[in-house]
């Protein structure tokens, strides 16, 4: 496959402006350190002097120049967009598109275009305050998301491509949510916003100092009756036309309602830091239905618990640094009532009442995490790292009402927990891991940091990823940067020991592995416009895939290689103090070992947004998001699915020195027909909302 000619002529494609998001993580150990939105406001000179630390080497320095793609977006730039969830803030950075999924239409987060199934993504790692919270039974984020509120995040961090690696399962990438502290609150702010499909957010935040402790807490209430756009036809509709019968519920509108709490814990003393949260989801809709049939009754729940605790000593010699972290996360999912997999009268009126399930599996996550920088050797940093992780799956409790060898209906729901006919039986992953990695000054302008990453699973065995990044401060005002990573997936549980209606494990799969180029050029000729641009290359082998076999049910196997190359380019332009003009365009293209293009991820993707503080106290902020059409699967003869662009309005008034602000939002203001693909069972595909408004009020008590 010849890729040169694709990288030119998308390297001489005319600019878009873009959005360039420092690649930057500001520390919040000391108060004279500084936040991100103060690093944004300073000049260019500022900004290459000001010492922060690495996305990627944990280690402090200079500002860009980070071995590494990082999208940073602060709590301000969320409030400015009108966001109310992370979906909404996660749709706006480059490389990255959020697909939704027929189940619980809950969101999956495509980088590069990696792609997986209909229902999960394991190429991307989610996590919160830098401890993951992927799922070792599907690879990612709980299945019953129903989206993350945004007022206890004070910033979101995307890494992309191979300044991954750091993190273990970050395959073609990471998100890390990085929740409020009290440096971040100061004070107490409470907040209401109500808007389309009778939803209600309310929220109070606080932050503060007591007996020389900072604490911050969060607790925030959503309820939502979702959107109710219509599926026009779904797998039932198929087998009526086969059977000549009329069961399917179709058409019907999507079942996507839910109930949040969420609660955020900050304690900071010393050299500790412990921190909590609890996600609770209750009467999640199960979007188009579990088996792709409409469900319009089923409700799921879950509830993500998570707390961890972390010793800091920066100076415990003069040339050592020691962090020590255990943390601990749970996660409970399962249906509130029996879901519905095809509705009453379905397979020819086999099943009078239609075929139910009732379901649930618990994880619990222990982590151990042990690093330490030193910095005895000269223009040497050397960061070492090892950590121990333990998953469980436990209570897992299957019911139903039919028989999958024979398609008998039972009439009634039968408990199968603890018995072989469950879909999956009570699994424990273990894994520890060996990092070292050394950044090297070896010139007053040239940085190389090299890694090299040890894992070592207990149901699958080794493997070692190596990690280069080499970084030119070009010029004054040009920074260049070469990277290479290899990363890895590990198979899922579900992919090792599955036993479902539609598929079974396979207990010898090898993790799939992916390797990145990739050249970053970051220019900033003036202190009001930035430019960046990267181009990247990757090599995935040992895909793991879905594929039939004898019995009629799939298997994943380690099938095929995959080859992918890109170009995204960013820019920022402050054409006035009080007005700033960014956005982002971005190609890439992902084919298999025959050449086909991987099929539901968009290859190309644009982003406009226009920030302005037009008179004192009023914002006006206006973004387009441009969405490129998608290829289908082989064998689906429906034509690509076509593109579309969301264009989002938002208004905020906070007057000077008043303790009070006020927001009113649109979201697809133009009211676009929007979709995301489905399999061919879905034929109408996957529609996103319509128009949706939104208000806002906030109210922050003085400081006592």
């Amino acid at each position: 496959m010849k890729y040169s000619s694709i990288l030119t002529q998308t390297l001489c494609t005319g600019l878009l402006t873009t959005v360039p998001c420092l690649p930057i993580y500001a520390t919040d150990t000391t108060d004279d350190q500084l936040t991100v939105t103060e690093l944004i406001d300073m000049s260019l000179e500022e900004l290459m002097n000001i010492n922060v630390v690495s996305a990627t080497t944990g280690s402090k320095q200079i500002v860009s120049k980070a071995p590494a793609i990082v999208t940073v977006i602060t709590a301000d730039q969320i409030a400015a967009m009108g966001a109310k969830d992370l979906d909404e803030v996660l749709q706006t950075v480059p490389e990255l598109h959020v697909m939704r999924s027929e189940f619980a239409y809950d969101p999956l987060y495509l980088l590069r275009g990696n792609y997986h199934s209909t229902t999960s993504n394991p190429s991307v790692l989610v996590l919160i305050n830098n401890i993951p919270i992927n799922l070792v039974r599907y690879g990612d984020k709980t299945r019953i998301w129903a989206g993350m509120p945004v007022n206890a995040i004070a910033r979101v961090e995307v890494i992309r491509g191979s300044g991954a690696v750091v993190h273990a399962d970050a395959f073609a990438g990471a998100i890390n949510i990085v929740t409020k502290n009290a440096n971040d609150i100061k004070g107490t702010e409470t907040g209401m916003s109500v808007g389309s499909f009778n939803t209600i957010d309310t929220w109070v935040s606080h932050g503060g100092r007591y007996h020389g402790l900072e604490v911050a807490a969060t607790l925030e209430y959503q309820d939502t009756e979702g959107q109710r756009e219509i599926i026009t036809a779904d797998n039932q509709t198929a087998s009526d036309q086969k059977f000549g019968t009329h069961t399917s519920l179709a058409p019907g509108p999507v079942n996507v309602p839910h109930r949040n709490y969420d609660a955020r814990l900050d304690v900071a003393g010393g050299d500790w830091r412990w921190r909590a949260g609890l996600q609770q989801r209750q009467h999640v809709g199960m979007g188009v239905g579990i088996y792709s049939a409409l469900d319009p009754l089923g409700r799921s729940r879950s509830q993500g618990l998570n707390t961890d605790l972390t010793y800091h000593q920066p100076h415990l010699t003069p040339h050592w640094e020691v962090t020590a972290q255990g943390s601990y996360f749970r996660n409970l999912w399962g249906s509130e009532i029996p879901l519905l997999l095809l509705p009453p009268g379905s397979g020819g009126g086999a099943f009078p009442e239609g075929t139910q399930v009732h379901l649930q599996t618990t994880e619990q996550h222990w982590r151990f995490n042990l690093s330490a920088f030193y910095t005895g050797l000269t223009n040497h940093i050397v960061r070492l790292e090892t950590g121990y992780v333990d998953a469980d799956i436990s209570e897992v409790k299957l019911a139903r009402n039919f028989d999958i060898k024979t398609n008998q209906w039972w009439g009634k729901l039968v408990d199968l927990s603890d018995t072989p006919d469950t879909f999956l039986s009570e699994k424990n992953r273990q894994s520890w891991r060996l990092f070292l990695q050394d950044a090297w000054t070896f010139r007053t302008d040239w940085e190389l940091t090299a890694g090299l990453r040890y894992y070592n699973y207990s149901d699958f065995g080794n493997t070692i990823n190596p990690n280069v990044g080499l970084v030119w401060q070009t010029s004054p005002q040009l920074i260049t940067k070469l990277l290479y990573g290899k990363a890895f997936r590990p198979p899922t549980i579900d992919e090792l020991y599955a036993a479902t209606v539609s598929k079974i494990g396979n207990s010898e799969l090898k993790p799939e592995t992916i390797q990145t180029l990739e050249l970053v050029l970051d220019y900033r000729p003036t202190p009001k416009v930035q430019w960046q641009g990267n181009v990247f290359y990757s090599e995935i082998t040992d895909a793991i895939s879905l594929q039939p076999t004898s019995s009629g049910r799939s298997q994943a196997q380690n099938k095929g290689e995959k080859t992918g190359a890109g170009v995204a380019l960013e820019a920022s332009w402050w054409p006035r103090d009080h007005l700033k003009l960014q956005g982002h365009y971005n190609f890439q293209t992902l084919l298999d070992q025959n050449d086909h293009p991987i099929p539901k991820a968009p290859r190309h993707q644009g982003y406009f947004r226009t920030d302005w503080e037009f008179l004192p106290g009023w914002n006006l902020d206006l973004q387009a998001n441009w969405t490129g059409k998608r290829h289908r699967t082989v064998g689906d003869s429906r034509p690509p699915l076509a593109n579309y662009t969301i264009t989002d309005l938002t208004l905020r008034y906070h007057p000077t020195q008043q303790p009070w602000e006020m927001g009113l939002s649109v979201r697809n203001v133009f009211d676009t027909d929007a979709k995301e693909p489905a399999d061919p069972v879905l034929p109408n595909d996957l529609p996103l909302a319509g128009r949706s408004v939104w208000g806002e009020v906030r109210y922050r008590f003085p400081a006592f």
